[in-house]
């Protein structure tokens, strides 16, 4: 990469290359920009002369009134012809009379506009006919016609949604496909414009269909990006067939090691070419990424009277996929139903409602607790428990972001040593300040902590339109480092003060935990996913900016609530965490409006609580 920088260091110092719609082409091909006096300026003639400007490059020729009227008068007739044919079709979609005539209004008013949905289902519905009435061949003539007819339409507007679905449907529905022609025609349009996304789109399918090699694909992906590096659909692409070629048989990676360490190289020389261009950096994203990680009981927690577990996945239990999950005690399965923490039929995190006491006061701890995820009569995943001072838990080692070998650590650390010489040239590259901040947390995220802070902050003075995102970032990050932290301490507590999170990442880590500090920070919109924090006895959201409880969650466990220095003004808020945290026992709400209020007083003493007001 030490090269790359090198070549953008010679173009940015005016001499070797320019760059050209993505391509790297040498001074004497690149446009040559023209002078002040070679520009082309607005000439000012007589009423009814033709007068000449240059606009982009091209020579714009401006019309005398004749012709203007003569143009006004062809589209109004043009205009009166085409809503005459949208009325006839409307006519017999009423009538029911989808037959040829509407096959050939609708042909003449598609070339003029393909970009009408309706006229496109009317179609349909002829087709649809015709397969019930006509022959084999028939359809088949039929099926070249309307391939013929969208071909017509796509030359007028080659990005026409409608012509290219209707192409799909009619490939799918009527004949016998010919889908190497197909794939032929994809090609030769992606020669006129390579970063045509629904041609694209289209050649996935055609593709699929045909059952072309992927390792072919693969190719025709190489070949355009080596043609144009700034084609977002070919790198697109690119990440959809890497992981068919060249799989991850180990996990966790996108795609098997050797391939990814080259790719790396080759993304490297993209980006590095013209660090403005977005496309190579959005796949080097990619490949810093990780593949989704399997299914796994990744925390569980028994206490007296409920059990709860977290899943890596977000996945619905007692569903379609025959997944469930049971809590085993001393070999017995314990009875009750599995509901999801977030009330949606989709969750990671899951509470056991037992039929009855789950650890019965008084008896010694079973000697054996487990919990089992199961698909059908198979055993998918099992998690031991172990005793500890509140009842039964057990967790694995969390995990962010993808492993990488040394082989691809190393390459990794030259590009960020290359990021490094490109920000020392482009200080405000926001793009290269992004990456950088990427492949830190991808080489050692430890190490690099105080460096990945530094360059988000940076990130929020470069690109301010983005602010929201980077805060975001840094909360990510910040969530990460803090459950590495309380993972560390064995202790289950969370102590993330103070960080400036502006969204919870990770809530459902948050399952097993009992006390939760979330103080100093801006979660005022992030009430709803509190919802994870099932066992949680103590939660701080003093100073977060809150003013309303409205999206407080159903807390069975939550014993005490801090709420200091936030926005509360209404008693009635208090009374709402309440009613669905029912083992409240103890309210802080110092630095509160509603701490003055008169009717506090009557609601503590009616809802058995204390209230702490300083």
């Amino acid at each position: 990469m030490v090269v790359g920088v090198a070549a953008y260091q010679r173009r940015r110092e005016g001499g070797g290359a320019v760059l050209q719609r993505g391509r790297c082409l040498p001074e004497k091909e690149g446009r040559r920009r023209s002078g002040p006096a070679e520009r082309s300026l607005p000439t000012r003639g007589r009423k009814g002369e033709e007068r000449s400007s240059r606009e982009h490059g091209r020579v714009k020729t401006r019309s005398t009134e004749e012709q203007q009227a003569a143009k006004k008068k062809e589209r109004e007739k043009k205009l009166k012809l085409y809503r005459a044919g949208i009325d006839t079709v409307f006519a017999k979609c009423r009538k029911e009379e989808y037959d040829e005539e509407a096959l050939e209004v609708t042909a003449q008013l598609l070339s003029a506009n393909p970009d009408i949905y309706t006229l496109w289902n009317v179609r349909k519905k002829v087709l649809l006919r015709f397969k019930e009435t006509k022959a084999a061949a028939e359809l088949q003539e039929q099926q070249g016609a309307e391939l013929r007819l969208t071909e017509l339409c796509l030359r007028g507007n080659p990005k026409s949604y409608g012509a290219w679905h209707h192409r799909v449907w009619v490939l799918d529905n009527l004949g016998t496909p010919d889908w190497g022609a197909e794939l032929a025609l994809c090609s030769k349009y992606l020669k006129l414009d390579e970063r045509n996304f629904h041609c694209w789109d289209y050649r996935r399918h055609v593709v699929e269909k045909a059952s072309t090699c992927p390792a072919e694909e693969l190719a025709f992906s190489t070949a355009k990006i080596n043609s144009n590096f700034s084609n977002y659909s070919a790198w697109h692409y690119r990440s959809r067939l890497l992981p068919l070629v060249h799989p991850d048989t180990e996990g966790g990676r996108p795609i098997e090691s050797h391939k990814h360490g080259q790719e790396l190289k080759l993304v490297e020389s993209a980006a590095f070419t013209d660090p403005d261009d977005t496309s190579a950096w959005f796949y080097q994203r990619w490949l810093l990424g990780r593949a989704g990680q399997p299914l796994a009981v990744v925390q569980a927690r028994v206490t007296l009277r409920a059990a709860c577990l977290c899943l890596s996945r977000c996945v619905r239990l007692d569903g379609p996929e025959r997944l469930r999950a049971e809590l085993w005690l001393d070999g017995m399965p314990v009875p009750g139903t599995w509901a999801s923490s977030s009330g949606l039929c989709f969750s990671h995190v899951w509470v056991l409602q037992p039929a009855g006491e789950v650890l019965r006061c008084g008896d010694s701890p079973p000697r054996e607790a487990e919990v089992r995820l199961c698909r059908g009569s198979d055993v998918v995943q099992v998690l031991t428990l172990a005793p500890d001072d509140a009842g039964l838990a057990a967790a694995r080692p969390l995990q962010f972001g993808a492993q990488f070998g040394l082989a691809v650590t190393s390459v990794l650390e030259e590009q960020l040593a290359s990021c490094t010489q490109l920000l020392e040239l482009e200080p405000d590259s926001k793009w290269t300040l992004l990456t950088s901040v990427l492949l830190m947390q991808a080489i050692d995220r430890n190490r690099y902590h105080e460096d990945t802070m530094k360059n988000l902050y940076l990130l929020l003075k470069v690109d301010p339109l983005r602010s929201g995102y980077y805060r975001d970032l840094r909360s990510r990050y910040e969530m990460e480092y803090a459950l590495d932290a309380a993972a560390a301490s064995g202790k289950s507590e969370l102590r993330v003060s103070g960080s400036g999170l502006t969204a919870l990442y990770h809530s459902h880590y948050l399952s097993t935990l009992r006390h939760v500090d979330l103080s100093g920070n801006h979660l005022h919109r992030s009430l709803p996913q509190l919802h994870s924090l099932q066992c949680c006895q103590v939660l701080v959201l003093d100073n977060n900016g809150i003013k309303s409880l409205e999206g407080m969650p159903s807390l069975r466990s939550l014993q005490e609530l801090s709420l200091k220095d936030n926005g509360i003004s209404d008693v009635m808020e208090l009374k709402l965490a309440k009613t669905r945290c029912p083992c409240i026992n103890t309210f802080s709400i110092s630095g509160n409006p509603v701490e003055k209020e008169s009717s506090l007083l009557e609601f503590a003493s009616v809802a058995q609580v204390l209230i702490k007001p300083s």
